[in-house]
């Protein structure tokens, strides 16, 4: 697939997510300054509005008046320990609202969704390091509910292959329709292990079929290692590094979840 082709991907995935934030109304986020917020419309001269200061009763918000404060707290957490590297899952249900989790280690953001679940429902699914997060939920309305919030680790995939070095390994995939495409990397990926006996420098290559835009990730003792999308000829992804003798997992999918392709996996020793 060529470079162009590859932007007009993205352009068109783009007008797609666009199309359905304009069917459902939007939103308003970062309309003002910085990451403030503003919302526009028509409004009477004269009048009130209520806001809501946390822990207490509504405050008026008078038109016209100068900007007062309201003290904004942080959403409803859980503290999730990690002891073990590994991939893991997060889903917030909430019935018939909108949950939507935000993972955080200390103040640093390290994830957010909102429908990656079900229907409405948040899931994030990410390999994480050892460490105390934050696991914050809101309504993505901001209406009040009653969200319900599980954890847990998953398994690795199964290998559906080996890579031998110098030797080049295709690895299948189902067609996936446009409407039940995997809601994440995981669920579109295909493992394969790669046993290094020698240590030393490799060069790790995945191309694909029918115009796909593979990508391709080096994992070990439930860490990513590196990760690439189009380092290599044209989309094609290549990891170029130095690797211990051992055995790692190389995992490939489509950029956009895709399937009905096939992704040749080679590594080559220099």
């Amino acid at each position: 697939m060529s470079d162009n082709w590859k932007k007009t991907t993205r352009i068109l995935a783009a007008f797609s997510l666009l199309a359905a934030i304009i069917a459902c109304g939007g939103s308003d986020d970062d309309d003002g300054a910085g990451d403030n917020t503003t919302a526009t419309g028509t409004a009477d001269t004269t009048g009130t509005a209520a806001a809501q200061p946390a822990g207490g009763p509504p405050a008026a918000l008078e038109l016209g008046a100068a900007p007062v404060s309201l003290n904004v707290p942080l959403p409803p957490s859980f503290n999730l320990t990690i002891a073990t590297a590994g991939e893991y899952q997060i889903d917030a249900t909430g019935a018939s609202m909108d949950p939507e989790i935000f993972l955080y280690q200390g103040d640093q953001l390290v994830e957010n969704n909102d429908d990656g679940g079900e229907r409405l429902n948040s899931q994030i699914v990410r390999f994480l390091a050892p460490g105390t997060y934050s696991v914050r939920v809101v309504e993505h309305r901001a209406r009040a509910f009653t969200a319900q919030v599980q954890a847990q680790q998953l398994q690795p995939l199964t290998p559906v292959g080996a890579v031998v070095p110098g030797e080049p390994l295709q690895v299948q995939f189902p067609d996936f329709p446009i409407l039940q495409r995997p809601r994440n990397y995981r669920a579109a990926a295909r493992a394969v292990t790669f046993t290094v006996a020698a240590a030393g420098q490799y060069t790790c290559n995945a191309s694909a079929t029918n115009r796909r835009d593979p990508k391709m990730s080096i994992i070990q003792n439930g860490i990513v290692l590196e990760e690439d999308d189009d380092s290599g000829d044209g989309n094609d992804a290549q990891i170029v590094r130095q690797f211990a003798a051992g055995t790692y997992t190389i995992r490939v999918w489509d950029w956009l979840k895709r399937g009905d392709t096939t992704i040749t996996v080679t590594c080559n020793q220099g």
